[in-house]
């Protein structure tokens, strides 16, 4: 079996292999796994409320495209339709409409949910309630006659308005209106967490078909928002973006080989490496963690590129000699390149981050199977190239200026102060800005709750939390009437304190009082016209305090979870504003009264969290870089030899960060990520150039092969640049300047050969 068939069988394995590896991967697309890991309770509420907070369920929905009536009644058409689908909770439009279900337990509990009681139940009130219902039944007729026996005082209705995912301040006929009149606005609760991404796919896909089939005139246009759109989205992208990528990139490195190699052999051989490179990464990752991120994936295709430097300095320079000699030739600078860079996403598998770990891992397992795999590539029998290598090339001998570069860009770097950096999170997540956007704005007009800033009570017991949970909600009360904010959601509109819940025992009139104060408030009533709201009454004492457990399997069950958690160190409640105008005047309000709460600002926090992990990295990746230093020493045994490798990477990367500081908003994490991982690249260069250019004819094969591989690797990461996902095109820019600026400082940094 020649060389060509021993290499196409070895790939067919390799393929086998990857696709056994990949079926026991279990993707997910969450937009928090480049996060950092929480390292006290407000990072870790940050990360909880990214994952499945309040407004995680949330889907948030406008309609638009026709005269007011005809929009109020499709709104109307619409929620009906929309509530009747699996993986809906609920359905908000401002029309009072409770699933039997959530009727009956807010029916049952309903005199424990309200207070003002006396305010309630006086002759006045009683009087304006009845006359409200009898408004109704003119509009409803029978329709709303049984639910006007069980509740003449109105408590239901109130209940739902207070419940409701959201609000909007515009209503028309009792349907929410964005503030021009124009768009009908629905909030719908999902049953899923917002990443659980299939099931959230299918919902929406069902929220869209429902309102395709009522629309049968294609009058209206939909949009919607919320987290678990914006997950969907992001998930669909990521996926899109992993198969275009890899294809791009695949053909890319094919036409270079083809050209460079010009042998359907070497170019299969080459290839070799890559695939064990996927193989060997996808299988680490797949062992190690028990989810793999897509991105991860999306990013692995560039690893394509830094594998196939490995083959085209094995086959360089073998060129007129043969690959087992080539083999022995290249064998120390490709170990010594492969095991420094192996150091460095070492560094990145360490990450706190999941997404950065698994990045780090897939590169590292992916790195060292590929170099093991271009070693034994001699033993297929593949033939080098019998051409002899051309002239060494131009030849520029100024190892002074990278150095004056770098110095340069670390005074730019220096001068740029704090911008220098960026903790934008919607920079580390595959979210489209354009439907961030889309969300902000629905969010604003449905006033669906601010989800930048939350009001947390902890204490030791349920009961405790309840409490202060409360005490807190009548500082809110205060803020509000001060105009600071427009209402809240709080887990005590559902599970109130027991102490609250038996002071509204008390509250309530007995059912002799209800009832004659009931018969003289209208007589237009029959005299047992109530009888069913006064049974309820009677079975007030007996009732059982509401508990979490209450609402368990409910749509409100939800609402619950999210809001009110037992955690490490107790319970925890969350209370969301909405329409908060002044966070910082809250704050102080809060302070003033001693609220036993606190208000958390989960971008600052989640700015923090970036900052703390960005140091951290730093850290390590400066021990990185000491042990990178320290097995060039070893190996090399001669300082000015290791400081002649470590110029050229180093002043590429600092050139390179400077650049990207200045002209795209700032580095984060990523761009560090990139940094690292165009370190490790360029120093593969600066090894080859610096250890294997004696004489004219290896500086030849050296030059030639160091700049195919800037070509390959340079290219496949200038691809990945293009990705419409920010965190894939800021790594794919980054990594491409980066090897650009090495390839060149490497050949600046070049020393003569002893015939020059």
């Amino acid at each position: 079996m020649n060389g060509l068939w021993r290499a196409l069988l070895a790939l067919v394995i390799l393929a086998i292999a990857g696709l056994i590896a990949s079926r026991h991967l279990d993707l997910d697309f969450r937009l928090d796994a480049f996060l950092p890991a929480p390292t006290d309770a407000e990072q870790a509420l940050v990360v909880d409320q990214i994952g499945a907070g309040p407004g995680g369920r949330l889907i948030l929905a406008a309609v638009e495209g026709g005269p007011v009536d005809d929009l109020i009644e499709f709104s109307s058409d619409l929620a009906e339709r929309w509530r009747e689908l699996d993986g809906v909770a609920r359905v908000d439009n401002g029309e009072f409409d409770l699933d039997p279900e959530t009727e009956a337990l807010l029916m049952q509990t309903r005199f424990l949910l309200v207070d003002d009681i006396d305010a309630r139940v006086s002759a006045e009130a009683i009087q304006a309630g009845l006359d409200d219902r009898l408004a109704e039944l003119s509009l409803a007729g029978r329709q709303a006659e049984r639910l006007i026996r069980r509740d003449p005082l109105g408590l239901l209705p109130e209940l739902a308005e207070r419940l409701a995912a959201a609000e909007a301040d515009e209503t028309l006929d009792g349907v929410w209106l964005d503030e021009t009149g124009e768009r009908a606005l629905l909030a719908v609760v999902s049953q899923w967490p917002p990443f659980s991404i299939s099931e959230q796919n299918e919902l929406v896909a069902a929220l869209e078909a429902a309102f395709a089939a009522l629309d049968e005139d294609n009058q209206w246009r939909l949009t919607l928002g919320g987290a678990p759109v914006i997950a969907v989205d992001s998930a669909s992208r990521s996926r899109s973006n992993a198969i275009a990528l890899s294809i791009a990139g695949s053909l890319f490195l094919l036409l270079v080989l083809s050209l460079a190699w010009r042998s359907p052999q070497r170019v299969i051989a080459g290839a070799l490496p890559l695939a064990a490179g996927v193989v060997c990464g996808t299988i680490v990752t797949a062992a190690v963690f028990d989810q793999v991120h897509g991105l991860t994936l999306a990013f692995g295709f560039t690893l394509l590129g830094v594998a196939l430097d490995y083959p085209i300095h094995l086959f360089g320079h073998g060129a007129g000699t043969g690959l087992k000699t080539s083999a022995r030739r290249i064998r120390a600078p490709l170990l010594l390149g492969a095991v420094s860079t192996l150091i460095a996403y070492l560094a990145i598998w360490a990450s706190t981050s999941p997404g950065l770990a698994q990045l780090g891992a897939f590169s590292a397992a992916g790195l060292a199977g590929a170099a093991l795999t271009t070693l034994l590539l001699p033993a297929l029998g593949v033939k080098s190239s019998a051409n002899k290598p051309g002239r060494p090339g131009w030849t520029l001998h100024l190892p002074w200026l990278p150095v004056l570069l770098a110095l340069m860009a670390l005074a730019v770097f220096i001068g740029l102060g704090p911008e220098r950096w960026s903790a934008d999170l919607t920079r580390l997540s595959p979210v489209n800005l354009e439907l961030m956007e889309h969300d902000r704005e629905l969010r604003q007009a449905i006033r669906a709750g601010d989800v930048r800033h939350l009001v947390v009570v902890h204490a030791d017991e349920l009961e405790a939390v309840l409490q202060q949970t409360e005490t807190t909600t009548e500082v809110l009360a205060r803020a509000k009437n001060q105009g600071v904010l427009g209402g809240w959601q709080s887990p005590t509109d559902l599970v109130p304190s027991r102490e609250r819940q038996q002071q509204r025992r008390e509250d309530w009139p007995d059912v002799d009082t209800l009832a004659r104060r009931l018969e003289q408030a209208d007589t237009r009533f029959r005299a047992d016209a109530f009888q069913a709201f006064l049974d309820d009454r009677a079975e007030l004492d007996e009732l059982p305090p509401i508990e979490p457990q209450t609402w368990r399997g409910s749509p409100l069950e939800l609402r619950v979870d999210s809001q009110l958690s037992r955690i490490a160190d107790g319970w925890r409640a969350i209370i969301v504003p909405s329409a908060l105008r002044d966070a910082d005047a809250l704050e102080a309000l809060m302070n003033e009264h001693q609220a036993p709460a606190r208000l958390v600002d989960l971008r600052a926090t989640s700015e923090a969290m970036v900052a703390a992990y960005r140091r951290d990295a730093g850290s390590s990746l400066a021990i990185a870089l000491g042990l990178i230093v320290v097995v060039l020493l070893v190996r090399l045994r001669n300082i000015a030899v290791t400081l002649r490798v470590l110029v050229p990477p180093l002043a590429a990367v600092m050139f390179t960060a400077a650049v990207f500081a200045a002209f795209d908003q700032g580095l984060t994490i990523v761009h560090l990520v990139g940094l690292l991982l165009a370190a490790g690249i360029g120093l593969d260069f600066a090894i080859f150039s610096t250890t294997l250019a004696g004489d004219d004819r290896s500086r030849a094969r050296t030059n030639q092969a160091v700049s195919l591989c800037a070509l390959s690797s340079g290219g496949v990461f200038l691809i990945l640049g293009q990705s419409d996902i920010g965190l894939l095109r800021m790594l794919g820019l980054t990594v491409a300047t980066g090897i650009l600026l090495a390839w060149l400082f490497a050949r600046l940094c070049q020393p003569p050969t002893r015939s020059e």
